[in-house]
């Protein structure tokens, strides 16, 4: 399993880093490995469980468990490169605080 970083890039999530110590996983917190189309590496982070309630999320989950279905071992998977879900954490990040 990978270690997690502390580190807060954006109050939605957290980045996850290799070999760093074997941090266990913050209460209150899901490990997602992100999965782009463009063959790169997976990017794994750690976002919040009540980030998961955003309608974005929720699509993101559904897009999950259709390409990879529900019985996913390990972290969860998610279909989405790591840019556009940096800029959609940053999207809801600013919704939340615009309200």
């Amino acid at each position: 399993m990978a270690a997690w970083r502390r580190k807060e890039t954006a109050e939605a999530y957290v980045l996850a880093a290799p070999g760093d110590g074997g941090k266990k996983i913050p209460k209150g917190y899901l490990p997602l490995a992100l999965v782009g189309e463009e063959g790169d590496g997976d990017e794994r982070v750690l976002v919040r469980i009540d980030a998961l309630k955003e309608p974005c999320m929720g699509a993101l989950l559904e897009m999950a468990a259709q390409q990879f279905g529900y019985g996913q071992p390990g972290v969860l998977r998610i279909p989405c490169g790591a840019l556009q879900f940096h800029r959609m954490v940053s999207a809801m990040s600013s919704k939340t605080k615009a309200t």
